[in-house]
């Protein structure tokens, strides 16, 4: 797909008004964004740009948190079992359980909050009661990664209402965005718009299940991340 014909479709779109989902819950609206273009995959190849785009649809005043990517390895300075059992506590499925979200500004229940240190060019994750780093990660690797994994990003935005207990949408504006940088990437974590998610528990066996620390921006802000914004629609 060229981006004339990506234009002209999200102007047809807009024409519509309001569409009714036909998925329930928080990734509808992506679900009939996909199916109205007529894409099967997020990923869309645009060659007259250079390369291909992440496609992301968001409900206009929404303040709900997307996932940038997850990262783990070689972060912790304790082990995972014994910060689950330190600070978690028993989930509504009888297992031993940490799912938090954490940022630098306001410590979690269980006293967890961000912290920098530019000298060493760490994002770390601390205990209010306690000394010491729980978890470490590069400020460098994490830019990394999200400069790759988003380097280009197609954000739609809807206004949505209820009708007859469905929900519909009405896609009337998107941007393209490009040139994510790193100095963005930081700095929405100072002004406390990107947060982290713990997402980990103890099995049956002992061992730990961690589906992966998520780096999450509230939808709203994530035009914030990059230098050059294009209104499509």
């Amino acid at each position: 797909m060229r981006l004339p014909d990506l234009i002209k479709a999200l102007e047809s779109l807009k024409e519509e008004g309001f569409i009714p989902t036909k998925r329930k819950g928080p990734t509808g609206i992506g679900h009939l964004l996909e199916n109205m273009l007529g894409l099967t995959e997020t990923n869309i190849a645009i060659p007259d740009i250079g390369g291909r785009v992440e496609l992301k649809a968001t409900r206009k005043n929404a303040n709900s948190l997307i996932t940038l990517f997850t990262f783990n390895r070689s972060v912790w300075k304790f082990s995972q079992t014994e910060i689950i059992k330190k600070y978690g506590y028993i989930d509504d499925k009888g297992r031993q359980a940490l799912y938090t979200t954490v940022n630098n500004k306001t410590p979690t229940n269980q006293g967890f909050i961000l912290a920098s240190e530019p000298q060493k060019n760490l994002i770390v994750l601390r205990n209010i009661e306690e000394e010491g780093n729980i978890a470490e990660w590069s400020t460098y690797v994490l830019a990394g990664k999200f400069m790759t994994k988003l380097d280009r990003l197609l954000l739609v935005f809807a206004d949505s209402k209820i009708e007859n207990n469905v929900e519909h949408f009405h896609f009337n504006e998107a941007y393209l965005l490009e040139n994510p940088t790193p100095e963005k990437f930081l700095d929405a974590f100072e002004t406390c718009k990107l947060m982290i998610d713990l997402r980990m528990y103890l099995k049956d066996s002992g061992g730990v299940r961690n589906h992966g620390t998520g780096f999450r921006i509230s939808e709203k802000n994530l035009t914030e991340l990059y230098e050059k914004k294009r209104r499509l629609i």
